[in-house]
């Protein structure tokens, strides 16, 4: 493992933070911003622990979401919406070795758009809607309470 690691970075700003900065500063707002910025630093921390899984998840999600749309058939996803043609980009995409997540993802926004706008039909839409619904609970999880409830 190569030294020092990014959380050992973040724990050394921390404390350089704390032990260094926060002594000097005699402003009551500067002194929480400073506590502000070690917390956030400690969140930042906890959440690079938890990135990759949650990535894992977020591409077999993404591949299971494009996998089920395509599996409704030309008859659910009208040529005339683009759809198709994001769907296939999509599908590409993600047999990509690594996945090409941007491009996937740039995909899933053009169907989220669709759906928002009343140009998916309710196959389509029920689809889009789990799979939004799986990646704001994978987000809340990553980020903990600073996301909203759905």
């Amino acid at each position: 493992m190569l030294r020092p690691t990014l959380n050992e970075i973040i724990s050394g700003m921390q404390r350089t933070i704390m032990e260094a900065l926060l002594p000097e500063l005699t402003s009551p707002y500067a002194q929480g911003q400073a506590m502000s910025a070690i917390i956030m630093l400690g969140h930042a921390a906890s959440v690079l622990e938890s990135a990759p899984a949650y990535d894992a998840a977020e591409i077999k999600d993404l591949r299971a979401t494009f996998a089920a749309l395509k599996r409704l058939g030309d008859k659910h996803i009208s040529k005339k919406s683009g759809l198709r043609g994001a769907l296939a980009r999509a599908i590409r995409a993600s047999a990509k070795n690594p996945p090409d997540r941007r491009a996937i993802e740039a995909e899933m926004a053009t169907f989220a758009a669709a759906v928002a706008l009343g140009h998916a039909d309710d196959g389509v839409a029920r689809q889009v809607r789990g799979y939004i619904r799986r990646n704001l609970e994978r987000s809340r999880k990553l980020f903990g309470n600073s996301l909203p409830t759905a």
